[in-house]
């Protein structure tokens, strides 16, 4: 079921939406920015200025809806080489933020980049400013870390200027970075939005354009969108009908039912019977709706329409975007690595069939 966005409800900032779990919990979200001094050939940093400049309470407004707060900012220019690449994860041993957000200038670039991957990988063309030169080295040998903020539900494409979405955070100091903040905070176990946007130099982006740039991913970072999205139950002698996301998809190898996004304008219905053509290549029919089922993760609220259909063409479907499916009828199928979102799904279904 892939899952784009377009529709968002109001959510209260991180901080705010973690009070329940903390009787410390801050009065208002706490975010750390960082970014780097001068290195190699470069005389100057923009990322430095930025961060210097940065002011240290912010008011964000939440793009996705309603509300609006006011958040702190701790500020840090970190050292160009393994001292500074290790800083934040070293912090994150004894404290945490809301938010973390990495500036790194991009010497070779020209419009900004937001990535959205850690390479597990260091393969310094010029020494960091230690002295330092690793050449074709992994950080951990467990592999690349990609974020879990959902930076392409933010239709980036639409903010004003031009912004690419990268898998390619470098091979150096600011690929360290971020590959050590990921790694601590997936150690640690911390829901925490952490993000690493590559700057050009001022020649081809100006520090007011970066500052507002800056502001907002913040504000983006800082609240949740939330998504609809259509779901369809086949329902057989046999039981459910159950999907494998396939190994190019997000959470791939997770067991989910078939559907997809709600379109502008388009009516859950509608929408699950498109995504059903396009997923399944089978035309469907709406039985009934079985419910609304709501489920929040870390970075997203998702909201799951969920309809019984048919189809006399279930022998000639085709799988476009899942590598496998199955029947799913007693409690045991809930030890499928199923989506989260989908597991209440799957336990109310079990309840009033089987």
């Amino acid at each position: 079921m892939p899952r784009s966005v377009f529709w968002f409800v109001n959510l209260l900032p991180i901080c705010q939406q973690n009070q329940e779990h903390s009787p410390l919990a801050c009065t208002m979200p706490r975010v750390l920015l960082t970014g780097f001094g001068p290195f190699g050939t470069h005389q100057q940093n923009p990322t430095e200025t930025i961060v210097k400049s940065f002011p240290s309470l912010l008011p964000i407004k939440n793009p996705f809806g309603r509300g609006a707060s006011e958040v702190s900012i701790e500020k840090h220019v970190l050292s160009v080489d393994k001292q500074g690449s290790h800083w934040t994860a070293d912090e994150l041993e004894h404290r945490e933020w809301d938010a973390i957000l990495h500036l790194g200038l991009c010497g070779e670039c020209t419009v900004p980049r937001i990535e959205l991957r850690a390479q597990d990988r260091l393969n310094m063309k010029i020494p960091d400013n230690s002295g330092r030169q690793v050449s074709d080295t992994e950080l951990s040998g467990l592999g690349d870390l990609d974020t879990p903020v959902p930076v392409k539900k933010w239709d980036v494409k639409n903010w004003d200027g031009e912004i690419e979405l990268s898998f390619d955070a470098g091979e150096y100091i600011c690929n360290e970075t971020y590959f050590r903040t990921h790694e601590a905070l997936n150690k640690h176990k911390f829901a925490i939005p952490c993000l690493f946007l590559h700057l050009p130099s001022s020649d081809h982006m100006s520090i007011h354009e970066a500052t507002k740039l800056v502001r907002k991913m913040l504000a983006h970072m800082l609240y949740k969108p939330s998504i609809q999205v259509a779901a369809g139950m086949f329902l057989s002698e046999n039981g459910f009908l159950a999907m494998r996301r396939g190994q190019d998809e997000p959470k791939s190898g997770k067991w989910e039912f078939p559907g997809g996004t709600i379109e502008a304008n388009e009516t859950p219905e509608a929408a699950l019977l498109r995504e059903l053509s396009e997923e399944l290549k089978i035309k469907t029919t709406i039985i009934k709706k079985l419910g609304v089922w709501q489920h929040t993760y870390p970075f997203l609220h998702v909201a799951i329409h969920g309809f019984l259909v048919e189809s006399s063409q279930l022998e000639d479907m085709q799988l476009t975007v899942h590598s496998e499916m199955k029947w799913i009828s007693s409690q045991e199928d809930l030890e499928l690595d199923w989506l989260e979102a989908d597991i209440p799904i799957v336990e109310d279904l079990l309840k009033m069939n089987y």
